[in-house]
């Protein structure tokens, strides 16, 4: 009996090494179409799978492998007495290695202009069914699904004959876990097909959270835990300068663009521990960053810096007076990036503005110990033409600028949230805090500990005051403007409270609460 090895790719990275390797041990090499039209000029003894069936491709090469006789040759147990007479009354030989890769359905969904038939053509059917074949009957058949593999297991077959059951296993778990999220990818395209549908649920009756690692981390959240980031596309910024990024980096990196990408005249954003601990705008990048450090002129030192413009030579300077671990921006004008690379340990990162725009997954998951809760992304994105003046004092302009800013930087702070702000400067973070009072209290005392004028600041919330003592609280530093969700059992007091002490208050009818 010959012994067969089926390869068939999309991606042909190393496949001709691969197919004259293995045509060198013994085996020939069966494939299909393109990858076959590839491979002839290496391997001249190919055979075409259509040759091997007696059927031709159909249906515009839909139907290729789909046949008894290349799942038999997979998915025979060759110590299995039956199977094998089996195989021999259909002369039918055994196809020992499945090298296949998938049609690149996720990359045609992602590029811009694809139509919907186009990426519907790119659904494999064929090479899914001939790698799980291949896996399930592992203890006999090698399938590789990653290039990176391919050395290893023709130095496998040269020094032993074939393929160690360890390693086929392994291989055997990476074809599962690639079909599954090749799987998954597919499911939520169709998802998002239907999603605007009325009838139809948002939320997905199932959630496939399987990806690929794209790159193992030194360690995690502290040093004794193992980490890696995972992910079915490009990350989305690129990494100029600096070592790799932790796992502490990615979380503060996502949290520094959930932030700038509420806000559109120059704007800088300081980020420490996932929160803000500065956010400012001005008319030049230089001027924002003034603002944002100035809001806490000590928690910036070994934060992230995130800016919404190409990175100025002004600007950067300011940045370079203490040490930054991670400055983000869309672009570094000339010179800039040559002079803050000269602190080694400092990461440099560009970044698209388009990507921030939504969210690439459908979904936002989180972590139980038990399972996973899954929900809509929060844009912040409603209307402020519906906010409500509640009390008899209305705004001024100033002040509506100023709930304006204050409410896009509370969205992205940690619940109990607090931010005292001027219409282009926070003054006060009270972040996290189990009480509203205690947020409160703590952003009015940040705001003093660095020197602010609280009397031209607004206060926003972000969820409902339940009761009054946080007017009270911010009544007595001058405060005169705030902003909140509403819905809470206490609003009458609220807004009695407010309307004894001259104090205009908004309801915008959303919370944006952050766990």
């Amino acid at each position: 009996m010959k012994k067969y090895a089926l390869i068939s790719v999309s991606d042909k990275t190393g496949i001709e090494t691969l197919a004259m390797q293995l045509e060198s041990l013994g085996y020939t090499i069966l494939s299909t179409s393109n990858t076959a039209k590839y491979l002839k000029q290496f391997c001249p003894s190919l055979v075409q799978v259509s040759e091997l069936t007696g059927f031709p491709e159909i249906l515009d090469g839909r139907v290729k492998t789909l046949h008894p006789t290349i799942h038999a040759g997979i998915l025979a147990k060759r110590n299995d007495a039956t199977h094998m007479r089996t195989m021999e009354e259909h002369a039918i030989d055994c196809i020992d290695i499945v090298a296949v890769n998938l049609y690149p359905f996720s990359t045609v969904r992602n590029k811009p202009g694809s139509s919907h038939s186009e990426i519907v053509e790119n659904i494999d059917i064929g090479g899914p069914s001939l790698i799980r074949a291949a896996a399930k009957n592992y203890t006999h058949v090698c399938v590789l699904t990653d290039p990176l593999d391919y050395p290893a297991t023709v130095e496998h077959l040269k020094q032993e004959q074939r393929v160690p059951e360890s390693w086929s296993g392994y291989l055997a778990q990476k074809a599962f876990a690639m079909v599954s999220r090749y799987d998954a990818d597919i499911a939520d395209y169709f998802l998002q097909l239907v999603e605007e549908t009325p009838a139809i649920s948002p939320i997905p009756p199932c959630v496939d959270v399987s990806c690929k690692l794209f790159s193992a981390l030194r360690y995690g959240e502290n040093p004794h835990q193992q980490a890696g980031f995972y992910s079915e596309i490009s990350q989305g910024f690129s990494i100029l300068h600096g070592k790799e990024l932790s796992f502490n980096n990615y979380v503060d990196i996502d949290a520094s663009f959930r932030a700038i990408r509420l806000f559109d005249p120059p704007t800088v954003v300081i980020i420490k521990h996932a929160n803000p601990c500065g956010i400012g705008s001005g008319a030049s990048l230089a001027e924002a960053y003034e603002k944002a450090f100035a809001t806490d002129t000590l928690s910036p030192f070994g934060g992230i810096v995130v800016v919404n413009r190409s990175l100025d030579m002004e600007t950067a300077k300011q940045i370079n007076r203490i040490f930054t671990e991670i400055i983000i921006a869309p672009g570094f004008e000339p010179e800039v990036l040559d002079m803050l690379r000269k602190k080694k340990d400092r990461r440099l990162i560009s970044y698209e503005p388009v990507m921030l725009e939504t969210p690439v997954n459908p979904l936002e998951i989180k972590t139980l110990t038990w399972g996973y809760l899954a929900q809509e992304w929060d844009l912040v994105n409603e209307p402020n033409e519906t906010w409500q003046v509640v009390t008899e004092r209305q705004p001024s302009l100033r002040e509506w600028k100023a709930m304006s800013f204050s409410w896009k930087a509370v969205s992205v702070i940690k619940s109990n949230g607090i931010v005292l702000a001027t219409e282009d400067m926070v003054i006060g973070f009270g972040i996290g805090q189990t009480s509203r009072i205690d947020s409160t209290s703590i952003a009015i005392w940040k705001a003093q500990k660095f020197g602010h004028e609280l009397s031209n600041a607004t206060c926003a919330s972000d969820g409902f005051f339940p009761y009054r003592d946080s007017i009270d609280e911010l009544h007595k530093h001058g405060i005169k403007a705030i902003i909140q969700p509403g819905g809470s059992k206490g609003d009458e007091d609220c807004i009695k409270a407010c309307n004894e002490l001259g104090i205009t208050m908004v309801f915008t009818g959303y919370r944006h609460f952050r766990h």
